[in-house]
């Protein structure tokens, strides 16, 4: 017994060593390990916020993205407006301005019209004063050429008359009777000539009258040709200068 004690002492403070020795082992492993797990966990944070703020920097982005996208279809919605608005004006001030030419030019058309039918009406009005003119000096002329046939007329028939008379009485003389063949001639070649003067003077008083009657419907004639020419003349000026 006395033998153990030594050697139980002695071995009691390896034994604790050893025990000491393993206890420092297991802490400093416990150790290790518990600052592995902090450290994967650290990581493990790390990588979250990293993740995080990638998600958040992404977000960004997109928003960024989606508000540039925003404001340039804002933008050009705008330049379609201006442009519209530019294009509403631009025609709107074409319309105007189409709309006064066409009003200019309706009134420059109304104006030539106007000063074309007033020339035609001078024309025509001075023609209608001439030919009213002629008429009167063809009347005048006429009036004249018929009075000249009747007093012609009633001078032939005095003549006749006169010229039958004498004859009678010549032949009465020389106790020719007028109803006698030589009588009845010598009366029928009286009125023989008689009716020959008249029909001469009758046929130049046919030419007279239609060389009157030529002289109106020539100068009616004209006019109208006056009018035709005016009125050509009026149509190309009007055409050449409104179409």
């Amino acid at each position: 017994m006395a033998g153990i004690t030594p050697f139980v002492t002695a071995a009691l403070p390896l034994a604790t060593s050893v025990v000491n020795a393993t206890s420092a082992r297991r802490s400093a492993a416990s150790a290790t390990s518990a600052g592995s797990a902090s450290a994967a966990a650290a990581a493990e944070a790390n990588e979250r916020e990293l993740a995080l703020q990638a998600d958040y920097a992404r977000q960004e982005r997109e928003q960024e993205a989606r508000l540039r996208q925003e404001e340039q279809e804002r933008a050009w919605r705008r330049e379609d407006e201006l442009r519209r608005q530019e294009e509403a004006r631009r025609l709107q001030q074409a319309d105007q301005e189409r709309i006064a030419a066409e009003q200019a030019r309706a009134r420059e058309m109304n104006w030539l019209s106007a000063g074309q039918n007033q020339t035609a009406a001078q024309l025509r009005a001075g023609q209608e004063a001439e030919l009213r003119t002629r008429e009167a000096d063809a009347g005048n002329r006429l009036a004249q050429a018929r009075a000249t046939a009747e007093t012609d007329e009633r001078r032939r028939v005095d003549a006749l008359r006169r010229a039958m008379g004498r004859s009678r009485a010549s032949l009465g003389a020389q106790g020719v009777s007028s109803a006698d063949g030589s009588g009845e001639a010598i009366l029928l070649g009286l009125v023989g000539d008689s009716a020959a003067e008249r029909r001469e003077s009758q046929d130049l008083d046919r030419i007279r009258r239609q060389a009157v009657q030529q002289e109106l419907d020539d100068r009616r004639r004209l006019n109208l040709l006056e009018q035709a020419q005016l009125a050509e003349r009026q149509r190309l000026e009007f055409l050449s200068r409104f179409y």
